[in-house]
């Protein structure tokens, strides 16, 4: 990455940009905050919001045309984003979605900064886009009394990291603050876990700065992570997109009405309509919470698909704090289930521990096993607002998949794998109200041996659609896989089969992966799907006798020829398609040769 620098410096603002573009929306602001100084340089306010993307093409939140209007009514100096400004993809597939964001925020009437996101940027090409429509990945400016940088988290081929040629730009940058307070913006949180090799470098350099707040977004939630030394840490993510986070833990959508007022800075939580004071959720709480998390101790039960479900679960429970506390217990029962368990109300000491046993069975309704009974708890303890918690028992499908000597040809063609045993994919969403599915089947095959893990999946649909490549292709039809620590996209685009990698263990993320194998074929009114998984695209799993991974997938369909076409999918495992990486995972065992 070049960067060429540019300096306007007027009486109240010093703008420092790193490769200038007429016309974009960065550029665009800037010209409104001229016209726009602060009437006291130790006083002014601005917005601070995160992650406004849609949740499905041209589907932006209500609530971030809301955020808009209220933006425009309490007339902030300006609007700071931490990007994920569009829903993203291949970059043919851009153009379109950046005009429609254009057109929203021509409605803006006040100044906004952002910095990208990982829709925004995730190739050169969409980067050369970015800038050109929207503005410089990393600028810098002045108002008031502080100073503003803009970080790039997305640069191409970086991983979990900044570049050293963007550190060494920021060095420069921050060699010439003399402002009282000192903001930084970027897209991922790298911050959030201390002493993380992507961030320690520029947490070193803003030491010697007395007032410093960092915000980032990516996590769509709010939360006040504390200070560290003189650095406040703030993640703010609720703009707009999908939440996948409980309430109690930030999952909310939200914008920040920051205040500057002298040597103070302060803001508050707006959800839009209300406003919550910036302790609403902070990493305090959280961790407070999720000791509470650990507390209710369940080992993990294999189920053998298809056998009968009849299934005894121990439970251990302890205070994990020093104080009495109250541990009210619900059970939610789906229908065709019968739970046999104890103790509704507990009295728990501090550090004290009690175990039960759940007993489960199921009437009827093989090979499905979800969803499951849930236990709603309930903790009360003196000095703290009471907890509600979700304990969801760890009851997962074991499937055995055979070794196979000779490698199945990865061409479509699914001869090889007649013998093989087919998993149906059994839990639809966003179908018709009967949950009538006929337009949509789908089941995967499985074998292994030492090159490593091959899969065929079988999709009847009646209408075969993908105009997409890149990162948004799961809005069309497409699979999307996790295998492991491996996240996936399989799709035949107008490009033919692309494989697309999502996240893998030390990998740039949100790539097209040219090492495993994919054929697409189609003949109506089914998609073969055949593809293989070599060694190097399973690690740290390694392929054995008695290995276990673990495995999910969702069929994905968009079909055009609908009066009002919305995609819809099958899942293999409840909650595949969230967002939230808190799923259930079908675990995958290697059977030994025969």
């Amino acid at each position: 990455m070049r960067f060429k620098l540019f300096v306007i410096t007027l009486i109240f603002l010093a703008i420092s940009v790193p490769g200038v573009f007429a016309e974009t929306i960065v550029e665009k602001s800037f010209d409104l905050l001229r016209e726009k100084p602060p009437q006291c340089s130790e006083q002014f306010d601005f917005v601070v919001v995160g992650d406004p993307q849609p949740s499905e093409p041209g589907e932006y939140s209500p609530l971030f045309f809301r955020m808009i209007d209220e933006w425009n009514t309490l007339n902030p100096s300006f609007v700071m984003s931490m990007g994920d400004l569009i829903l993203g993809g291949a970059a043919e597939g851009l153009e379109p979605q950046w005009v429609e964001f254009e057109k929203f925020m021509s409605k803006l009437r006040v100044p906004f900064f952002p910095a990208p996101g990982n829709h925004d940027i995730s190739d050169n090409a969409s980067e050369e886009i970015y800038k050109t429509r929207i503005g410089p990945t990393c600028y810098a400016f002045s108002y008031g009394n502080a100073r503003f940088i803009m970080l790039d988290s997305e640069e191409p081929g970086q991983v979990d990291t900044f570049s050293d040629v963007q550190i060494e730009w920021l060095k420069k940058e921050l060699a010439k603050v003399k402002e009282k307070h000192l903001f930084l913006f970027f897209h991922k949180p790298y911050f959030i876990i201390p002493n993380q090799p992507g961030w320690s470098v520029v947490e070193s350099l803003l030491q010697r700065f007395p007032s410093v707040v960092v915000f980032a977004g990516h996590d769509h939630r709010y939360l006040d992570v504390g200070k560290r030394g003189n650095i406040q840490y703030v993640i703010s993510g609720g703009g707009g997109g999908p939440i996948r986070t409980d309430p109690e833990e930030g999952g909310f959508h939200h914008y920040l009405w920051v205040r500057v007022q002298g040597d103070e800075v302060k803001w508050s939580v707006i959800k839009p309509g209300s406003i919550e004071t910036s302790e609403i959720v902070t990493q305090e709480k959280v961790e407070f919470r999720n000791k509470w998390k650990t507390a209710f101790q369940l080992p993990t039960v294999e189920w053998n698909w298809g056998s009968p479900i009849q299934i005894e679960v121990p439970m251990q429970i302890t205070n994990p704090t020093s104080k009495l506390a109250s541990v009210k217990i619900d059970w939610v029962i789906p229908p065709l289930w019968n739970v046999t368990a104890s103790d509704k109300e507990i009295q728990l000491q501090g550090q004290q521990s009690i175990s039960t046993t759940i007993k489960l069975s199921r009437t009827e309704g093989l090979p499905k096993l979800y969803p499951l009974p849930e236990a709603k708890v309930t903790i009360s303890q003196q000095g703290h607002s009471p907890i509600s918690l979700s304990v969801s028992l760890p009851i997962f499908p074991l499937i055995s998949i055979p070794y196979m000597e000779q490698s199945p040809k990865i061409d479509g063609d699914l001869t090889e794998w007649a013998n093989i045993p087919a998993y149906p994919v059994l839990y639809p969403i966003r179908f018709d109200p009967s949950q009538n599915t006929q337009d949509l089947q789908a089941s995967c095959k499985y074998v292994w041996n030492k090159d490593g893990i091959f899969m065929a999946v079988e999709a009847r649909d009646d209408e075969f659609y993908q105009p997409f490549a890149g990162d948004i292709v799961w809005c069309a039809d497409n699979l999307e896989l996790f295998l492991g620590d491996w996240h996936w996209s399989l799709s035949l685009t107008q490009h033919g089969p692309e494989v697309f990698l999502y996240i893998g263990p030390g990998r740039e993320e949100e790539t097209v992966n040219t090492v495993v194998p994919l054929a697409v074929v189609r003949k109506d009114p089914y998609t073969y799907y055949e593809f293989h998984f070599p060694p190097s695209e399973l690690v740290p799993f390694q392929c054995g006798p008695g290995k276990k991974i673990t495995f999910s997938v969702i069929v994905n369909d968009l079909d055009q020829s609908g009066v009002n076409p919305k995609r819809h999918w099958l899942e293999f495992m409840p909650d595949t398609g969230s967002g939230s990486d808190d799923f259930p995972r079908a675990i995958l065992t290697l059977q030994p040769p025969q």
